[in-house]
């Protein structure tokens, strides 16, 4: 029993992180209609952010973690302008290739800076551990479990009962009605792929000491948050935190009592049985067409 119980912690730690890309990946879909196929490199930026000032720069973990989030944030605004705004009076399709072009790009531009050697970013609770009912369980994936819920609940808050939050809902929902109500449609949209990023660099900082940052991570993280997003309903904020959690339990367990060897074809074995089954996932979508 202390066994599964450490492998659930484990499990509900790396399927935070999972959530966190989840989100990041469904409020870019929402406000703007486009699947963002460079999410996963977005983690692998934010994991590198930290590399660059916790490893490279020596920072204090307090400044570092800012310093990559200020970067992450920063990044957010320079995608929008230089790759969603140029093309967002193209059909979607093209939108989306341009995302595909430029994760091939940022992973290229990431081998050049970083190389191709793993690294891993320390963490700020570095070797502690906690035993509970026998079960030895790491403090940083209790914080990543604890921050991962603080990132939802302010997420909510900031959605469901600011000014601003309503108005990126309207906007998802009806892009010209917005427009024609006076909400600045621009600013919400770039605000969005900044709230993408963010989330993204904050999944990257947490998934650091736990996997080594490595240029190709991206992928994975970005199918497993894909995987998320469907099983719990694609374009559900509640159903990519609940879908991330489902798939980092499935990946721990499966590969624990299962295989190692089907860890991946256990997580996208049951996103297929969704698409068979339920294909709107669990909570499917409060909106099913965009004005």
């Amino acid at each position: 029993m202390a066994d599964f119980f450490q492998l659930a912690i484990n499990g509900f730690a790396i399927g935070g992180v999972y959530a966190l890309a989840a989100i990041g990946f469904v409020i870019v879909y929402e406000a703007t209609g486009v699947v963002n196929f460079a999410a996963g490199q977005f983690v692998m930026f934010g994991t590198f952010a930290g590399v660059a000032a916790l490893v490279n720069a020596q920072l204090p973990w307090p400044i570092a973690y800012a310093a990559a989030l200020f970067a992450m944030a920063a990044f957010g605004v320079l995608f929008f302008l230089l790759v969603y705004w140029p093309l967002k009076l193209s059909p979607a399709v093209t939108v989306i290739i341009g995302t595909v072009a430029i994760s091939i790009t940022m992973q290229n531009a990431a081998l050049l800076v970083f190389g191709s050697w793993p690294v891993r970013i320390p963490s700020p609770l570095e070797g502690m551990t906690v035993e509970v009912g026998g079960a030895v369980v790491s403090v940083h994936a209790l914080l990543t479990m604890a921050i991962t819920a603080l990132l939802v609940g302010g997420l909510w808050f900031l959605l469901h009962r600011t000014s601003f939050g309503i108005g990126m809902r309207a906007v998802a929902q009806d892009v010209q009605a917005a427009r024609l109500m006076g909400l600045k449609v621009g600013r919400v949209l770039a605000m969005s792929w900044v709230l993408g990023a963010l989330l993204a660099g904050a999944a990257g900082l947490l998934l650091g000491p736990m996997w080594f940052a490595d240029v190709n991570m991206g992928d994975p993280v970005a199918l497993k948050a894909f995987a998320a997003t469907i099983i719990g309903g694609f374009g559900s904020l509640p159903g990519a935190v609940v879908g991330g959690i489902f798939v980092g339990l499935s990946e721990v367990l499966g590969a624990s009592y299962i295989s190692s060897a089907y860890k991946d074809l256990i997580s996208f074995g049951i996103m297929i049985g969704f698409l068979f089954v339920r294909p709107q996932g669990m909570f499917g979508e409060k909106i099913q067409d965009r004005g």
